[in-house]
C-alpha cells in the first residue's frame, strides 16, 4: 500500500486501449447497477404478475395463459433450477461445511470476476515494471467496492427494497462482498511488497511511510473483520461479535479514510453516508414506535408504548406477547426485541407468531444462552412470585423480512421444524383468513386481496408431544375458519392437509384428537384438535422441567373421546432416529407396504391434523402436491439445516424431473427457505 500521491494516473489511461483508473471504477458500478436493476425489473413483474392473479376471474388464475406469460414462466423454471441447487456439505473430521445455494455463489463469482478483470485487464504480471501499476489499479478497484458492502449491510436496506429480498439474505451477499474486497486489498498490498521486495524496501517503507502503515494497519483490520464474521467465529457469541463488528467497522473506515488520496475519498464518504442513513431512519422510526407520548389514544400517554407477558413452556420456550403494538407487520416477518430490564443493551430478532388482526405481537422464544436465557429465567423466576409475568419497556425495531405474497400461488407447501412453526403458521393463516373473507356475507369484505390459492399442505415436525401445545389455539383457528367457509358455501373447494410429525418422543404414542366444542361441531366434518390431557395443559404454564419430564407427564394419562384412535408405539430405540411410514410416502419411496402403511396411520380427513411418528419425506409430499397444481405453486420452509436441504434438493428434482415449463404442461414451483440463527 505505497503512496498513491500520484493520483493524475487516476484520469489518465494506461494505453492500449485500457480506461483509466477512474473510468475503471464507473465500469465496475455499471456492471453492479445493471444487475441491481435487472432484478429490480423482475421484482417489479413478479409484483404485476401477482396483482393479476388476484384479480383474474378464471378458475385456474395462477397458470400462465399468454405467450408472453409462457415465456417467462420458462425462464422463470430454468433460472430456479439453476439458483436453487446446492452442492452437498462436505466432512471433514468433525467439521462439516455447508454451501450456499447455486444462484448465490454465481452471483458472488460474477462479482469476483469482474473485480479481477478490472484489476488485471491490460496488464502482463510478468512485466515487473508494471507490478507498480497493478498496486494502483487494485487499488482504486479496492476502495470503489466500499459502498457496496455497505448497502448490503444494513437493515433498511435500499437493495433489498428494490429487489424484495431480506436484509438477512442481503447479509451473505454483505460478507461474501467484504472478503472480495479483501483479496483485492491483498492483491494490491501483496504486489507493492514485490516491488519493494526486490529492493528490501519493506521493512523501510512500514517503518518510516505514514500512508504505507495507515494501508497495512487498515488490511490488518480488514483481516479480522473477515476471520471474525466467520460462522463458526460468530456463533460463539452474537452479542461479542455485534459489538466487535461495529467497532472494528470503525476502525476500517478511519484507516482506509486516512491512506486513501483527495481523489478518491468519495468512496469512503459514500458508506459513511449510507450508514448514517440507515441509523437516522432506524432510530427514528424506533422512536416513533417505542415512546408512548406518539400513540396517545392507544396507549394512555405512558412514556413507554410497550410492555409484554411472559408465559414459560416446556422445552426452555418462552411465550411473549406484547398487546396492541403499535405497528403493522406482514406474516412471516420478524421483530428485534429488546428488554433492558432483562438483558441490558441486546437486541435479538424474533419471529412474529401472531397476526396484525389478532392485536398482538406473540413469540416463541427458545432459550439457547445470553439474552433469550435471560428471557426463560426471568419468566420461571418471577411467575411463582408474581403470577402473571409482566416485563416493560419493551423496544421494538422493525418489521423485517419479505417474501412473495403466497396468495397468488395455487398450491402452497408448508413445511416447518420445531420453532420454525413461527414462520410458517402465520403464512397458513392468512390465506385461510382470505378463504374466510370470500365466504363471510355477514360482515364487510376486507381490503386485503383475496386468496387464488386452493390447496394447502402444511407439514410440521417436532421433537415432541409437549411442543404441539404452543401452537393449539392457532391451528384451531384454521380449522374452524375452514369449517365456517363450508358450511357458508357448499361447493367451496379449497382443500387444507395438516401433518404434524413427531421425531424424537420415546415411546412414540399418536396423541388423540378430542373433539372441538365450537359451535361448529354440528357440521358434516368436525373440527378435531390435538391437545394434552387437562392435567398437562396446566402443568405446561407452571412447570420447569425438561422436555423429558414433560413427556414423562404427558404420558400419565389420555383422556377419553368417543372417536377410535388407531394407536402406535414405537420400540424403545435409546435415540432420536425413529422410522414410521407416512402415508405421503408411496411404495418407491420406502420399503413398506401399502398395507403396512394402513395398518399403521390412522384414518386422515382433510379437516383434521394427522399426527405421525417419525420424520416426514419432502419430496413424495411436495410431489403429490404438484401433480395436484392447476397453476404455479409455493413451497416454504423454515426449520434445522438439515430438513431446509432436503426441501432445497426436492423442490430442484422435482422440477427437472417434471421439466417444469418445458414444453410439458408442469406447472413451477416457487421456494422460500427462511434459515434458522445468525
Amino acid at each position: 500500500m505505497s503512496s498513491m500521491g500520484g493520483m493524475a494516473m487516476g484520469s489518465m489511461s494506461m494505453g492500449n486501449g485500457v480506461p483509466s483508473m477512474f473510468a475503471l471504477q464507473q465500469i465496475y458500478w455499471v456492471v453492479v447497477g445493471s444487475a441491481i436493476g435487472i432484478a429490480t425489473f423482475v421484482n417489479g413483474l413478479n409484483r404485476l404478475l401477482a396483482r393479476y392473479r388476484l384479480q383474474d376471474p378464471s378458475s385456474t388464475p395462477a397458470q400462465p395463459k399468454s405467450l408472453f406469460l409462457r415465456v417467462y414462466a420458462t425462464l422463470t423454471a430454468i433460472s430456479r433450477e439453476i439458483s436453487y441447487a446446492k452442492f452437498p456439505p462436505i466432512s471433514l473430521g468433525p467439521l462439516v461445511i455447508h454451501f450456499a445455494p447455486l444462484g448465490w455463489i454465481l452471483i458472488i463469482l460474477a462479482n469476483l470476476v469482474t473485480v479481477l478483470v478490472l484489476c488485471f485487464y491490460g496488464i502482463d504480471t510478468s512485466d515487473v515494471w508494471q507490478w507498480e501499476s497493478v498496486g494502483y489499479r487494485t487499488g482504486f478497484i479496492a476502495i470503489c467496492q466500499l459502498p457496496l458492502i455497505f448497502l448490503l449491510a444494513g437493515r433498511r436496506n435500499i437493495i433489498g427494497y428494490l429487489v424484495d429480498m431480506s436484509y438477512v439474505r442481503l447479509n451473505w451477499f454483505h460478507r461474501w462482498t467484504a472478503r472480495t474486497l479483501w483479496l483485492t486489498s491483498t492483491i494490491h498490498m501483496g504486489f507493492w511488497f514485490h516491488d519493494w521486495g526486490r529492493y528490501d524496501y519493506i521493512a523501510y517503507q512500514l517503518t518510516h511511510d505514514p500512508l504505507t502503515k495507515r494501508g497495512f494497519a487498515a488490511w490488518c483490520i480488514l483481516t479480522f473483520i473477515v476471520i471474525s464474521s466467520s460462522a463458526p467465529v460468530r456463533k460463539l457469541s452474537y452479542e461479542v461479535f455485534v459489538l466487535q463488528h461495529l467497532i472494528t467497522f470503525v476502525g476500517l473506515t478511519v484507516a482506509i479514510w486516512m491512506h486513501a488520496p483527495e481523489e478518491v475519498k468519495i468512496w469512503v464518504w459514500i458508506p459513511i453516508g449510507l450508514l448514517v442513513f440507515d441509523r437516522v431512519v432506524r432510530y427514528a422510526w424506533g422512536a416513533y414506535v417505542n415512546i408512548g407520548i406518539f400513540h396517545c389514544s392507544t396507549s394512555r400517554c405512558s412514556l413507554f408504548a410497550h410492555h409484554a407477558t411472559f408465559t414459560p413452556f416446556p422445552g426452555n420456550v418462552t411465550r411473549v406477547i406484547i398487546h396492541n403494538p403499535e405497528t403493522h407487520w406482514k406474516p412471516g416477518q420478524h421483530i428485534f426485541l429488546t428488554c433492558h430490564r432483562i438483558a441490558l443493551f441486546q437486541s435479538h430478532p424474533f419471529t412474529i407468531a401472531s397476526l396484525p388482526e389478532d392485536g398482538r405481537m406473540e413469540f416463541f422464544i427458545r432459550a439457547q444462552g445470553g439474552g433469550t436465557r435471560g428471557f426463560a429465567d426471568f419468566a420461571e423466576k418471577r411467575r411463582s412470585l408474581e403470577g402473571e409475568v409482566r416485563c416493560g419497556p419493551m423496544f421494538i425495531d422493525g418489521p423485517y423480512g419479505t417474501h412473495r405474497p403466497l396468495r397468488q400461488f395455487d398450491s402452497v407447501v408448508l413445511f416447518g421444524g420445531g420453532m420454525g412453526a413461527t414462520f410458517v403458521i402465520p403464512l397458513l393463516r392468512d390465506i385461510v383468513s382470505a378463504w374466510k373473507s370470500e365466504q363471510d356475507n355477514q360482515f364487510p369484505r376486507r381490503k386485503n386481496p383475496s386468496s387464488v390459492t386452493r390447496h394447502i399442505r402444511f407439514i410440521w415436525a417436532v421433537r415432541s408431544r409437549a411442543e404441539m401445545n404452543m401452537f393449539e389455539s392457532q391451528i384451531h383457528t384454521v380449522l374452524a375458519d375452514v369449517n365456517e367457509c363450508r358450511r357458508l358455501s357448499p361447493e367451496f373447494k379449497k382443500e387444507i392437509e395438516i401433518s404434524i410429525y413427531i421425531t424424537c418422543d420415546k415411546n412414540c404414542h399418536l396423541v388423540p384428537l378430542p373433539h372441538s366444542r365450537s359451535s361448529h361441531e354440528n357440521t358434516q366434518s368436525s373440527i378435531e384438535l390435538f391437545d394434552l390431557p387437562t392435567n398437562s395443559r396446566n402443568n405446561s404454564v407452571n412447570t420447569t422441567s425438561t422436555d423429558r419430564e414433560a413427556e414423562m407427564n404427558c404420558q400419565d394419562k389420555y383422556q377419553k373421546h368417543t372417536t377410535p384412535i388407531r394407536e402406535k408405539v414405537c420400540p424403545d430405540t435409546g435415540n432420536c432416529h425413529i422410522s414410521a411410514l407416512s402415508r405421503d410416502q408411496t411404495s418407491s419411496d420406502s420399503n413398506h407396504s401399502a398395507e403396512e402403511s394402513t395398518q399403521l396411520l390412522p384414518s386422515y380427513t382433510n379437516t383434521s391434523p394427522t399426527i405421525l411418528s417419525g420424520r416426514p419425506s419432502p419430496h413424495a409430499i411436495i410431489r403429490k402436491s404438484l401433480e395436484r397444481a392447476h397453476g404455479e405453486s409455493a413451497v416454504v420452509v423454515c426449520g434445522p439445516r438439515g430438513l431446509a436441504d432436503d426441501v432445497r434438493l426436492s423442490v430442484v428434482s422435482l422440477s427437472d424431473e417434471r421439466a417444469v415449463h418445458k414444453g410439458t404442461e408442469a406447472q413451477g414451483i416457487y421456494l422460500h427457505v427462511e434459515s434458522f440463527g445468525v
